[in-house]
């Protein structure tokens, strides 16, 4: 658990993963399909489009319980308070955990992956309905928010084209701002308002 904890919130790659404890890429397989089974991490596959090949194929690891990976990540209030960059992975986790919530309840029934190409460009939950409208949302811990922080957003809505329907940037502030047609930040207190 305290390795895969490290790697939440980004790409799993099982063989690095397992040999961190002597354990062969099968097996940590195996490990993080039980924990999914448990409800305790969830793999969240990559979006792709058949026209594109440049997509990453691998999936992220989440964590489901945000309380749960700050513990295993030894992440306290004193630690965010003097390393800001320890909170990213737990904030993305926090979100995504969320997203699922809300979605349980809705009777859409969205699909969830990741956007990521060779080029590193990157969406950490792109939300997609049964009509095939894809919403990306970047999820930033800063109280900030540039127009690169949107590089990812762009991306993903070219690779979209018409499916894409918004773009958000989740950030550490109390006002959503437009940053071009189909591109937001947003505080992320607008997850439950």
């Amino acid at each position: 658990m305290r390795v895969l904890a490290e790697h939440s919130g980004r790409l799993i790659n099982h063989t690095g993963a397992g040999a961190a404890i002597g354990l062969n890429h099968v097996t940590t397989q195996r490990y993080a399909a039980l924990f999914e089974q448990l409800f305790l991490v969830r793999t969240l596959p990559p979006w792709h489009s058949n026209a594109l090949k440049r997509l990453t194929r691998r999936p992220k690891l989440h964590f489901l319980d945000s309380g749960l990976l700050a513990a295993l990540r030894g992440v306290t209030p004193e630690r965010v308070a003097r390393d800001r960059g320890a909170f990213g992975p737990i904030l993305e986790t926090f979100v995504f955990s969320e997203l699922l919530k809300l979605a349980g309840w809705s009777g859409e029934r969205p699909t969830f992956s990741h956007y990521r190409d060779k080029d590193q460009y990157e969406v950490d939950v792109v939300i997609e309905d049964r009509a095939g409208r894809i919403v990306g949302v970047a999820v930033k811990a800063g109280a900030t928010v540039t127009a690169d922080d949107f590089r990812g957003l762009r991306r993903l809505a070219e690779a979209a084209g018409e499916q894409f329907a918004m773009g958000m940037v989740l950030y550490d502030h109390d006002r959503a701002a437009p940053f071009s047609e189909r591109l937001w930040a947003a505080p992320l207190s607008g997850l439950w308002s």
